[in-house]
C-alpha cells in the first residue's frame, strides 16, 4: 500500500515552516527510515542499491569517471569534474591519502567495465567503507560499457540516491532541498518507500517508522 502523498506533502510543508536560525546555506531534507524485525547478519537482508527518483535532489552532484580511451574522452567532453585514466589509477594504489581524498570529494563514481578490477584493487579499500563502490545494473548505473551513453548516465545521477543497510537497521538519505516544491519531495519519498516495501523481506512489516528532517532541524514523523 503506497504512502498518502498528500499527507507527506503536508509534513514537508510543516517541516519547511520550522523556526530555526537563519543559515547561510540551503538545508538538505533527509528521509530517515527505521527498520524492525530484520536479521542483518544475513547478507540477503542488507540493501545496497542506487535508486533513481522522479525529481532532482536540488544539489550539485560531483561525479568522477574512471575510464580509458573513447569513454574517458567523452566523459571529459561533457564536463565531468574529474576523469581518472589507467595510468593515474595505478598510482593511487601507493598513496592512500590521495585515494581517501578522492573518495571524499566525489559523490558518485562511474567506471568503465574493463577498469573495474583495477578500481577494486586500488580504490576498493576506500570506496567500499564509504558506500561509494560503483554498482552494476540492476542495482546501479556506476559500471558502464564503452558504447553506453555516458552523458545520459551522468544526468541520471542528479536524481539518484544510495540506499544502504549495513550494520544498523536504519536508512538515511537525502530527498531534496528546503527550497524545493513540497510535492516533488513527497514524490521522492514515496518512490523510496515503494522500493523498500517491495524489496524488504517482510515489506512494510520491516518498516518501523519514517521521519523527515532538515540538516539542522528537528525530525517530523510521517505516518505509514
Amino acid at each position: 500500500m503506497p504512502l498518502n502523498e498528500k499527507e507527506v506533502t503536508q509534513k514537508i510543508e510543516e517541516l519547511k515552516k520550522q523556526e530555526d536560525k537563519k543559515r547561510k546555506f540551503t538545508q538538505t531534507i533527509d528521509l530517515i527510515v527505521n527498520l524492525k524485525e530484520i536479521d542483518l547478519k544475513q547478507p540477503a537482508n542488507r540493501i545496497n542499491t542506487e535508486l533513481m527518483l522522479p525529481n532532482p535532489l536540488g544539489k550539485d552532484i560531483k561525479i568522477c569517471v574512471i575510464a580509458q580511451g573513447d569513454l574517458a574522452l567523452r566523459a571529459t567532453k561533457v564536463g565531468v569534474p574529474r576523469v581518472i585514466e589507467k595510468d593515474e589509477l595505478g598510482g593511487l594504489g601507493g598513496d592512500k591519502k590521495i585515494a581517501k581524498k578522492i573518495a571524499k570529494t566525489y559523490d558518485y563514481f562511474i567506471v568503465g567495465r574493463d577498469m573495474m578490477p583495477l578500481v577494486a584493487r586500488f580504490l576498493g579499500p576506500v570506496l567500499g567503507p564509504s558506500g561509494k563502490m560503483p554498482l552494476a545494473p540492476p542495482k546501479g548505473n556506476g559500471i558502464v560499457n564503452v558504447q553506453d551513453n555516458i552523458e545520459e548516465i551522468i544526468e541520471g545521477f542528479k536524481n539518484t540516491v544510495r540506499l544502504r543497510i549495513k550494520k544498523n537497521p536504519i536508512i538515511l538519505c537525502p530527498v531534496g532541498k528546503e527550497d524545493m516544491d513540497p510535492e516533488n519531495i513527497a514524490k521522492n519519498i514515496s518512490t523510496i518507500f515503494n522500493y523498500l516495501e517491495e524489496h524488504l523481506v517482510k515489506g512494510r512489516g520491516n518498516i518501523r517508522n519514517l521521519f523527515v528532517k532538515k540538516s539542522m532541524g528537528k525530525p517530523i514523523k510521517i505516518e505509514i
